[in-house]
């Protein structure tokens, strides 16, 4: 279900967090915090199964393969900050890397601001090369995703300019498609994934993008 690795940044390996009156904080660094929007909650192990993409399969395992499926999700859930639920199996991961300064394009030595306005064709065709061949390293051996890249660009959310790609994952779940966004500040990185239902893939966007606009590095 995650987007491994994500290629916008890495992921800490043991995340600590916390929600509280309607907003999540990351405490270890990268410190950073954003609100919760409203029809989400934080998500659990037990939770993978009611998320859209995984209901079918899910429902084909018999009881072994379920308590594998829980457990590896137990352990994917331990390889990003957190994530979230919406009430109709939409899902959102949030994933951080402290010191992640390669990113910084800008070529204005005084700017604080890491993104550049533009990525010219030449940055957006190695960012997804990098990307991409990752994502597909990482799948598994008899499930290996075919992917289309959508778009790649660089856009504002309220106050903070990211990196937005959009790309296509057909795989034995059907086609998945995502919506990853990378927030930088001038050191850490903050990185964002959106993935949809199979009957609506912008189930949940709204959300998504409250996250990305509320977002700030502390």
């Amino acid at each position: 279900m995650l987007v491994a690795g994500l290629s916008l940044s890495g992921c800490a390996p043991l995340p600590k967090g916390e929600y509280w009156k309607g907003s999540y904080a990351h405490l270890d660094p990268p410190r950073y915090r954003f609100n919760v929007p409203e029809g989400w909650r934080e998500v659990t192990a037990a939770d993978f199964p009611s998320l859209a993409f995984n209901r079918r399969a899910f429902a084909t395992l018999d009881d072994q393969k379920r308590r594998a499926f829980l457990q590896r999700a137990e352990i994917e859930l331990q390889a990003i900050d957190t994530g979230l639920i919406s009430a109709r199996g939409a899902w959102i991961q949030v994933g951080s890397e402290a010191g992640s300064g390669w990113w910084n394009l800008s070529r204005n030595p005084f700017s604080r601001d890491p993104l550049l306005l533009w990525l010219n064709e030449r940055q957006k065709q190695a960012f997804w090369e990098r990307f991409a061949a990752s994502r597909i390293q990482r799948a598994p051996p008899t499930d290996k995703p075919k992917l289309t890249l959508e778009s790649i660009d660089v856009v504002s959310y309220g106050l903070n300019r990211v990196l937005r790609l959009r790309f296509k994952s057909a795989e034995a779940r059907g086609s998945m498609y995502w919506t990853v966004l990378g927030v930088y500040s001038s050191n850490d990185t903050v990185s964002l994934a959106h993935l949809g239902t199979p009957e609506a893939r912008d189930e949940g966007i709204a959300g998504f993008e409250e996250i990305a606009a509320s977002l700030r590095f502390n």
